[in-house]
């Protein structure tokens, strides 16, 4: 049986579709999701996935980072590769509560959905391949002098993934934070 597979159809890229604003950057809050608390995989259609639905109880957890410092890169893994995405946030804070959650980060199997401007939310997300974090990719520092900031970095990586940004669908009300596990209801015999 042969497979079908189609590429996106082309189009122009133009500067009035974009209305000349292009900011930089991604929102200060970042919203992590277990794999194994999702009750279905989300669906992906033109690089958008649905929107995640949880198992009774389960839900989204959220970071509060530092402003301006949260990123996704995406790049080429050569022709007909697919494409890596890197993903950056970074908490100002280093402390008993950030070292617990390095440990469980590096460990789990997870999902990280950034804000990106008022409307978009791009994922870290692949039902098959999980986000992982290379050597380093999980760093703290205290700083030396009293000027210096304490902070804990997190960079992660997905790929290889067929587009070099990946957007999720948000709920249609009461937005992420609407998913958070602390909202969630355990429903009987769930």
């Amino acid at each position: 049986m042969a497979v079908t597979v189609q590429c996106p159809t082309m189009g122009d890229i133009l500067a009035g579709n974009q209305c000349l604003e292009n900011f930089a950057g991604l929102g200060s809050t970042v919203y992590v999701g277990l794999k194994e608390d999702l009750l279905e995989p989300m669906k992906l259609t033109d690089g958008v996935y649905t929107t995640p639905k949880f198992k009774s109880g389960k839900g989204l957890y959220r970071f509060d980072c530092k402003d301006d410092a949260q990123q996704i890169q995406g790049s080429s893994l050569k022709n007909n590769k697919g494409f890596e995405l890197t993903g950056h946030f970074v908490i100002d804070a280093v402390s008993k509560l950030t070292a617990k959650y390095s440990r469980s980060v590096n460990n789990l199997k997870l999902f990280f959905i950034f804000l990106d401007g008022e409307e978009d939310s791009q994922i870290l997300y692949d039902p098959t391949r999980n986000v992982r974090f290379d050597d380093g990719g999980i760093k703290s520092d205290t700083g030396k002098e009293a000027k210096d900031e304490r902070t804990t970095t997190f960079e992660c990586k997905l790929g290889p993934v067929r587009y070099d940004h990946l957007y999720v669908t948000p709920p249609t009300t009461g937005g992420w934070d609407s998913l958070l596990a602390n909202k969630a209801t355990v429903m009987p015999g769930g």
